[in-house]
This record gives C-alpha cells, sequence and structure tokens, in this order.
C-alpha cells in the first residue's frame, strides 16, 4: 500500500505544478498583450471588484505557490508523526493535503488565472464544484483504504 500512496502523491504533485507551472508559461507568453489597468480580483458574484496594475496578474500565482510549498512542507512533517503512530492518519493527512494543493493549484493557477488573463467573469459554482470534486477524491481514498485494511490485515 505504500508504493501505492507514493504514486498517487507523485502523481497529484505533478499534476499541481504542471497547472501551476503551464498557467506561468501562458502569463509570460500574453504579458505584453494585456491592458495596463486589468481586473485582478473576483466579488461574490463573479464579476471584478478590484482593478490594477497587470503587475497584479501575479496575485493567483503567489497563492498557488504559498499553497503548495505549505502542503509540502506539512506532508513532509507529517511524516515526524511516530513510527508507533497510526499510518493511517498519516496516510489520509498526506493525501488531504495533496487534495488541498491540486485544489489551490486548479483554481488559482488555472481558473483564476485563465479568467484574469482572458478578462472574464469568474463563474462562482467552479469553486464548490472543485471542492466537491476534491473531497470526494479524498473520501474515496478513505475508504479505499479501510476496505484493503479490512481484506489484508497485518498479520
Amino acid at each position: 500500500m505504500g508504493r501505492i500512496i507514493k504514486t498517487i502523491h507523485i502523481a497529484l504533485t505533478v499534476i499541481s505544478c504542471g497547472i501551476f507551472m503551464s498557467s506561468l508559461i501562458r502569463i509570460v507568453v500574453v504579458w505584453n498583450s494585456l491592458p495596463d489597468n486589468i481586473g485582478v480580483h473576483f466579488a461574490g458574484n463573479g464579476e471584478f471588484d478590484v482593478f490594477g496594475s497587470k503587475n497584479y496578474v501575479a496575485y493567483p500565482y503567489i497563492v498557488s505557490v504559498i499553497a503548495l510549498v505549505f502542503c509540502e512542507i506539512s506532508a513532509l512533517l507529517s511524516k515526524k508523526i511516530s513510527e508507533k503512530g497510526d499510518i493511517k492518519i498519516r496516510t489520509a493527512l498526506r493525501m488531504l493535503l495533496d487534495v488541498f494543493k491540486l485544489r489551490f493549484s486548479f483554481f488559482f493557477s488555472g481558473v483564476w488565472a485563465d479568467c484574469v488573463i482572458r478578462q472574464h467573469p469568474l463563474n462562482t459554482n467552479i469553486p464548490a464544484a472543485i471542492m466537491l470534486i476534491m473531497f470526494f477524491i479524498f473520501f474515496v481514498f478513505v475508504i479505499a483504504s479501510i476496505v484493503i485494511k479490512i481484506k489484508n490485515p497485518p498479520e
């Protein structure tokens, strides 16, 4: 089971970083075509509520980097939980952090940055849908872990 968890962790990290890097490359490519005064933040209804210099386009990327670094550091710290501690707790925590990492990367570097680049309103249903999908994936993982543990009890 440890190998599967490591593979899932690596896959989610690669996907999260891939979303971030591809969006960052996109912003570099379109930078000169962006207007000087650009909408950079959304109100609750999805319309822009903050306008500023195109330098503020860095906002979603800063949030993504902070989330990615926080989740990676937290995942590393979760390894410090005593070896006598429950492996299921460490595994669930690591998967939860990976899901959060993917969510932040997808929403801020993907959806938010795309809306800012295109200067389109943010569809307010997207954050809720992303959160539901991510938690569904997490709970499927937890249930699968429990089923595997029950079917293959430790000797």
